[in-house]
C-alpha cells in the first residue's frame, strides 16, 4: 500500500508540478515591513510606495512568466518587536515565497536569523549594519552599503579635503555605533583620533549639551550618523550656536529632498553619502515616470530605495525562471557579477552589485561605493542636491582592520 501511495505522489508531483510556499500559476505572493506610520513614516511610506510602483509596472506587463507579484505591507511603526509579531505573521499565516525590503536596522537584525534559519529569502535589507552581511547567511541578500563601508568613505573623503580636526556624532545605536567604529577605526588608520566621538539618544529632540562638546573641541568637519528628524534638529541648533563653518557630511539615510524640505536654510551646504542616482532634472527619467504613474509625485531617495528592492527581486526571479522556487531564487541571485538595474551606480560600470556562493566571507558584502551630494542654493530650483564627489570605493579587505 505504501508503494502506491508513493507513486501516486510521484505522478501527482509530475503532473500539477512543486508548489513553493507563496508561488502560484499566477501571483508570487511576498511581504515587507514598513514604518507605515509612527516618526519614521516619512521614510517608510515612500519606501512601500516605491516598491509597490515598480511592481505594478511589472504586473502591467504581465508579470514574470504570467506570475504577478501581491506585495503585503506590514506596519512595524520601526518597533522591531512589532517586526517580529508582523514577519511571523506573513510567514507563518499569509505563507510569503519572501521578504523584500524590510526597513529599519534594529527590525532587521530581529528577524533575519528567523528568516534563514526557515529557509525564507529576505531580498533588501533597509539598514546598514555590518552584521546582515558577516558571516554571511545563505537566504540574506543586502543591497545598501552597510555603515562601515559608510564610515570609512566619509572619513577618507574628509581626509582628502584636507580636514585636520574631524568629530564623529552618532546615533547610540547598533547603526550609529557601527557607524562610529568605522569612522575612528579608519582615522586611526591614517594615523588620527576624532578630536569627539559623540553618541546621541536616539529619542533626544535637544542637542545643547552635544553641541556644547563639540563647540569645546573645535572640529573643521562632522562625520554624522543620525536620521531624520534628528538630523534636521541637530544641524540646525548646530547652527544656531555659531557652527556654520564646519563642513556636515552626513549619512545616506538623509539623502533625500525631504531633509531640504524639513531643515529649510539650515540645509545649504550639508554633504550626505548617497549611492543611487535618479536624474531628477529630467521628466523622462525611468524611476520618476514609473513612480508619477501611480502616485502623481516625483520619488524621493526612500522610494527609490523602494524601487531598488523590487527591481533587484524582479530581476532574480526573471533569473531563477519559470519553476519558480525559494532555491532557485538563491541560486538566481548568485549570478549577480556587478548588477546595477536602472539605479544602481548609475553611468559607473565599476560600482554594482555582487554576490558569490556562501562560503566566501565576502558573499553578502551588497553595494560597496558611494559618493556624496551637497545641498546647494541654486537660482532656478532653489535648495537641493548636487553631486559633489566622483564614486569613492571601500577595499572589502579594510573590514579585517577595523572589526
Amino acid at each position: 500500500m505504501k508503494k502506491v501511495v508513493s507513486v501516486l505522489f510521484v505522478v501527482i508531483l509530475l503532473v500539477f508540478g512543486f508548489a513553493e510556499v507563496g508561488v502560484k500559476d499566477n501571483e508570487i505572493l511576498i511581504g515587507t515591513f514598513q514604518a507605515m506610520s509612527g516618526p519614521v513614516a516619512p521614510i517608510g511610506r515612500p519606501m512601500a510606495q516605491g516598491m509597490q510602483a515598480y511592481f505594478n509596472y511589472i504586473n502591467e506587463q504581465g508579470g514574470i512568466y504570467g506570475r504577478k507579484i501581491n506585495l503585503i505591507i506590514a506596519d512595524d511603526q520601526f518597533n522591531p518587536a512589532k517586526t517580529v509579531v508582523e514577519v511571523r505573521r506573513m510567514v507563518e499565516q499569509d505563507g510569503v515565497f519572501a521578504i523584500v525590503g524590510g526597513l529599519g536596522t534594529p527590525g532587521i537584525l530581529a528577524v533575519e536569523g528567523y528568516l534563514n534559519n526557515r529557509g525564507v529569502p529576505f531580498v533588501y535589507l533597509g539598514g546598514g549594519s555590518i552584521e546582515f552581511s558577516l558571516p554571511p547567511k545563505k537566504y540574506i541578500f543586502p543591497v545598501q552599503p552597510n555603515y562601515i563601508v559608510e564610515g570609512n568613505i566619509v572619513i577618507n573623503y574628509l581626509v582628502e579635503q584636507g580636514h585636520k580636526r574631524i568629530a564623529v556624532v552618532y546615533r547610540n545605536a547598533e547603526d550609529g555605533q557601527e557607524f562610529s567604529k568605522s569612522a575612528v577605526g579608519t582615522l586611526k588608520n591614517l594615523g588620527m583620533q576624532p578630536v569627539a566621538n559623540i553618541a546621541v539618544d536616539p529619542l533626544k529632540t535637544d542637542f545643547t549639551s552635544e553641541i556644547t562638546q563639540l563647540l569645546a573641541t573645535k572640529p573643521d568637519a562632522i562625520a554624522m550618523c543620525l536620521f531624520m528628524p534628528q538630523s534636521v534638529t541637530f544641524v540646525r541648533q548646530a547652527k544656531q550656536f555659531g557652527m556654520t563653518s564646519q563642513r556636515y557630511v552626513m549619512s545616506y539615510a538623509n539623502s533625500s529632498e525631504s531633509y531640504i524640505e524639513l531643515a529649510g536654510d539650515a540645509a545649504e551646504g550639508v554633504e550626505v553619502t548617497a549611492w543611487v542616482f535618479v536624474d531628477f532634472a529630467n521628466p523622462e527619467d525611468n524611476a520618476i515616470q514609473i513612480y508619477q504613474k501611480y502616485y502623481n509625485a516625483i520619488p524621493d531617495a526612500y522610494a527609490i530605495a523602494g524601487m531598488i528592492a523590487a527591481e533587484v527581486f524582479v530581476e532574480a526571479v526573471t533569473r531563477a525562471g519559470p519553476n519558480l522556487t525559494r532555491e532557485s531564487l538563491v541560486a538566481a541571485l548568485e549570478t549577480f557579477d556587478n548588477w546595477r538595474g536602472h539605479f544602481i551606480a548609475l553611468g559607473d560600470e565599476n560600482h554594482g552589485l555582487t554576490y558569490k556562493d556562501i562560503s566566501q566571507f565576502d558573499a553578502r558584502m551588497g553595494v560597496t561605493s558611494m559618493y556624496i551630494m551637497k545641498a546647494v542654493d541654486t537660482e532656478e530650483y532653489g535648495l537641493i542636491w548636487t553631486v559633489a564627489s566622483p564614486w569613492m570605493s571601500y577595499d572589502v579587505a579594510d573590514l579585517l582592520g577595523v572589526l
